[in-house]
């Protein structure tokens, strides 16, 4: 054995013994908390068949297969459920997917790292970190059912889709008595799990949630386990990745997956429909609940489908917007949008929206402002985009960061705060993002506006005005809050 080798031997091991020791002894990382709302909260992987289609012709170099066709749909639902309490921590879904080595060997592929030893040492290092959290909940619990809830008007819905005469608009309803529901697109590096307690404390106040687990080469891994037996790993992919006639540019390669997401957030609407209407789904997930005990069947006459909102963080949100302009319509029931610091190198935005949207952007993502695709400062076309539509809010949470909506100031508050340089508490910006978003779901089912959405215009040009004209607005959780636009009387 050379001197060289016995040394790498030597202070590897007492890298990870130090490692170890140090996770042992220093609370590093923190378990998720409760939800906020008022009913305990279901969760549930689903993967199912989807009309097959080609999104895009490229191919994969390493494996020579279409890397944009769909052939599965995966989501991670989170719904209130009919529990009064919850069952001990086995019945919780871990927070990783599983194995653990495939998102380890994801990230860092993201990270250009293919060696298969560095590639162990990142899944590692997620397993230290992470192995041990667990999304609070009960899988496959029972949906809430109307005699469980408190809320006397539960799915009523003010601004609802009406089709009539070729038409497409929105009108108000009452009565429904079903739950409305909301469909989640992750960010650029994310997963379906990456923000369950902001999504599972949405659906913790009376909401079906569906986070899409996109298949567009945007995550660090996914496994797509086809209907007929079989399954692919899909990675992160770049334009290295990718073989095309002629070959691809940035721009076309984020076209390519925000088509795909348009698409997976059309067939998520389309399994709400299904849920909706009882039709017997066969979940494709390995160890899925495929007894009649399941919580699936559950779901039949207990969505409002003319109440489905489309919501985003980054990539996300930009894929959310985009979503908009085919909306309302057949194709994309939406009432409503709700967009977290819209990408700002993901492509140009979506201004043509017809339905009510709140855009809410971190203070880390309001201050550092970039020139945006030739349209002026990105914070310009955001508030543009928002005075255009007529009915929409645009605001800013004070001392947050990129990831303070995503579950990681959560678990690793004080490695999130030494790598963003928050300096608001990673509990109390959740509790904002929540009270803000969950508020904007009520104005869309009932039409009243609460907490922020009451308040006037306290910062008209935020970073690129007047530093003087910068008002504060507390809100529900006490933090600090500029209001850049609000809907016209």
């Amino acid at each position: 054995m050379t001197r060289r080798l016995r040394n790498v031997l030597f202070y590897g091991s007492a890298s990870a013994l130090f490692i170890l020791l140090a996770l042992s002894l220093t609370p590093i990382t923190s378990p998720l908390p409760p939800y906020v709302g008022d009913y305990e909260v279901g969760v549930l992987d689903i993967e199912t068949e989807v009309e097959r289609r080609l999104v895009h012709d490229a191919v994969l170099k390493e494996t020579g297969e279409k890397a944009f066709e769909l052939h599965t749909l995966a989501i991670t639902l989170y719904y209130p459920s009919a529990l009064s309490t919850l069952p001990s921590q086995p019945w919780a879904r871990p927070w990783l997917p599983q194995p653990i080595s495939l998102i380890g060997t994801g990230y860092a592929r993201l990270m250009r790292i293919r060696s298969p030893p560095l590639q162990s040492v990142i899944t590692f290092f997620l397993w230290a970190f992470g192995s041990k959290t667990v999304i609070p909940g009960v899988v496959d619990a029972p949906v809430l059912s109307p005699i469980n809830s408190t809320d006397s008007e539960a799915g009523l819905g003010k601004v609802v889709i009406e089709m009539a005469e070729g038409k497409v608009g929105l009108r108000l309803e009452t009565g429904m008595g079903r739950l409305p529901a909301v469909v989640f697109t992750h960010g650029m590096a994310g997963m379906s799990q990456s923000y369950s307690h902001y999504l599972g404390s949405i659906a913790s106040h009376g909401y079906i949630v569906a986070a899409v687990e996109h298949r567009d080469g945007s995550g660090p891994g996914t496994i797509v386990h086809y209907p007929g037996g079989g399954e692919r790993a899909v990675w992160h992919m770049t334009l290295d990745d990718l073989e095309t006639d002629p070959p691809m540019n940035t721009s076309d390669l984020k076209i390519a997956q925000l088509n795909f997401r348009e698409a997976e957030i059309r067939e998520t609407i389309r399994l709400f429909e299904h849920m909706n209407r009882g039709t017997k789904l066969r979940n494709l997930k390995p160890e899925s609940p495929e007894s009649p005990k399941s919580a699936i069947p559950g779901f039949k006459d207990r969505l409002n489908m003319s109440a489905v909102t489309v919501a985003g963080h980054s990539y996300g949100a930009t894929g959310a917007l985009k979503a908009l302009k085919n909306a309302p319509s057949e194709q994309m029931p939406l009432n409503g949008a709700i967009a977290l610091d819209p990408g700002k190198g993901s492509g140009p935005l979506n201004d043509e929206i017809e339905v009510p949207t709140l855009v809410i952007q971190s203070g880390e993502w309001t201050e550092k402002q970039v020139e945006f695709y030739g349209q002026g400062w990105h914070f310009d076309v955001v508030r543009e985009l928002v005075e255009k539509t007529k009915m929409g809010w645009f605001m800013t949470l004070g001392g947050s960061a990129h990831p303070s909506c995503t579950d990681a100031p959560l678990i690793v508050p004080w490695i999130m705060k030494l790598a963003t340089g928050t300096t608001l508490n990673g509990r109390i910006a959740l509790r904002e993002y929540i009270g803000a978003s969950v508020d904007f779901l009520g104005y869309l089912r009932h039409g009243e506006k609460k907490g922020l959405l009451k308040s006037e215009i306290s910062s008209p040009a935020g970073p690129l005005g007047d530093a003087g004209k910068r008002e504060k607005i507390k809100g529900s959780a006490g933090a600090d809050w500029e209001v850049h636009v609000v809907p016209e009387a």
